[in-house]
């Protein structure tokens, strides 16, 4: 009798055979994945004529073919032909999550019947989703770019990937979870991000094994509890990369999660609205992707030194242009040059969201990024301290709680060691708490958020 996940992995083949076809074949993914391969290596000089050359496209399309922005530009007084340089992407208004909720359908371009659409959503951590359309062909493109991600991460299109992020396993019957599926024909193993723990982990690793996985794209939080248990367990998975997406990573971290399945990590940015992607390089540097979109990176007021805001332009998708859209993500900016030899322009960090900076009794306020650092420091500067995850919670204008999962071997003086470093590595001024709990709670997409603002504060 065929077992019910063989009956689940042979529905995703078949689903993947089809979403293969879509990116591989159908769309233009070989023509861009062919032209990135050049485009990688342009001259300062080439690379900005290039975008002006995508950014005079994509706003002629915007204005000629999406109500909003006919309606927008024509009330600003800009035309399709005012835009010469660069610099005068700063002629149009910046637009966020509100105006895409505000406008609906006037955002989506009328070139396009929905036979050839494909609907996407914002992410949900600030508020309710927001339906995104995207054409067909913009999803071979978008492929290329992914591909060439995977490149400089040393794979091959043959390797087979584990994916423990937001995708979520599927095609069991309705009284079934599925814990994974694996798609053989994209040669994909799915994990549930969901149903991640110190049990569940080990299975995972199996999978791993059995599956012959050369590389694991996950949140930088599932890798680390998959770190943790392969290493308390001393299972060796000898990866040949681990890319990490959608929230922060701290150098304690990535070196964990490095030790642990013996490769490097390269850490991405993207978003669901397909503006800006940065890349990490073979030597490990942040690239901004000039060739996906324009960007402009803004400071913030009372924000930590050199972290600027992501407002950018994407260059793709002509179902849903956006033109100087606010991702409200933050970046440290770095600008020098990477010794790959690219002339992208480079990034010290990927700090995390706008909405969730951390603000002291003496108003500093404290990215993401900076928290991870703390925590980093509070727990993990120790290599085997017996704690699977961990968040802050602002409980109120002084008050912090650094909430934790502790696995087996947790002990009050490790208990004692994780309230002293915690107190001395906050801003004077909090109370700081602790608290034990069995899961640390997750976003809808999965992810953990290394700060999160209390309920009641």
């Amino acid at each position: 009798m065929i077992s019910n996940q063989t009956i689940n992995n042979l529905k995703a083949a078949l689903s993947g055979f089809s979403t293969l076809t879509l990116k591989r074949y159908a769309g233009p993914y070989r023509h861009t994945y062919k032209w990135l391969q050049q485009t990688q290596w342009y001259s300062p000089d080439q690379l900005k004529h290039l975008q002006l050359v995508l950014l005079k496209r994509i706003v002629n399309h915007a204005y000629n073919t999406v109500p909003f922005y006919r309606n927008a530009m024509d009330a600003d007084g800009i035309k399709p032909s005012d835009i010469n340089r660069l610099e005068d992407i700063e002629k149009f208004r910046i637009i966020n999550k509100a105006d895409l909720k505000k406008s609906g359908s006037d955002m989506y371009s009328k070139k396009y019947p929905s036979l050839f659409l494909k609907t996407a959503h914002t992410g949900g951590t600030t508020g309710l989703p927001v339906p995104l359309k995207r054409d067909i062909f913009s999803i071979g493109n978008e492929h290329a770019f992914v591909r060439r991600q995977f490149d400089w991460a040393g794979l091959k299109p043959s390797d087979t990937t584990a994916y423990l992020e937001g995708r979520k396993p599927k095609f069991a019957n309705s009284n079934a979870n599925p814990k994974y599926h694996y798609d053989s024909a994209a040669k994909e193993l799915t994990l549930s991000t969901f149903d991640l723990n110190e049990k569940s982990a080990l299975d995972y690793a199996d999978l791993i094994k059995s599956y012959n996985v050369k590389a694991l794209i996950a949140y930088p939080s599932a890798a680390f509890v998959m770190a943790k248990v392969c290493t308390q367990n001393q299972i060796n998975l000898h990866l040949k990369a681990v890319l990490t997406t959608a929230e922060t990573i701290d150098e304690y971290k990535k070196n964990i999660i490095s030790k642990a399945f013996n490769c490097d990590v390269f850490d991405f940015y993207g978003s669901s609205e397909r503006v800006c992607y940065i890349h990490c390089c073979p030597s490990g540097t942040y690239h901004i992707i000039p060739e996906y979109g324009l960007v402009e990176l803004k400071p913030l007021e009372n924000s930590p030194p050199q972290t600027f805001k992501i407002i950018a332009t994407g260059f793709w998708n002509m179902a849903m242009p956006l033109i100087r859209y606010d991702t409200k993500d933050l970046v440290v900016a770095d600008g020098t040059k990477c010794p790959c030899g690219r002339n992208f322009p480079t990034i010290k960090k990927i700090s995390g969201r706008e909405s969730n900076l951390l603000t002291t009794p003496s108003a500093v306020q404290l990215g993401p990024a900076a928290i991870e650092c703390i925590l980093g420091r509070v727990l993990y500067q120790t290599y085997d301290m017996p704690i699977l995850a961990a968040r802050v919670i602002q409980d109120s204008t002084d008050t912090l709680t650094l909430e934790y999962v502790p696995t087996e071997g947790f002990s009050p003086r490790h208990l004692k060691i994780i309230q002293k470093r915690f107190n001395k590595q906050i801003s004077s001024g909090f109370k700081a708490q602790t608290k034990a709990v069995k899961d640390i709670k997750r976003t809808p997409s999965g992810k953990f958020l290394s700060f999160v603002m209390s309920e009641h504060h």
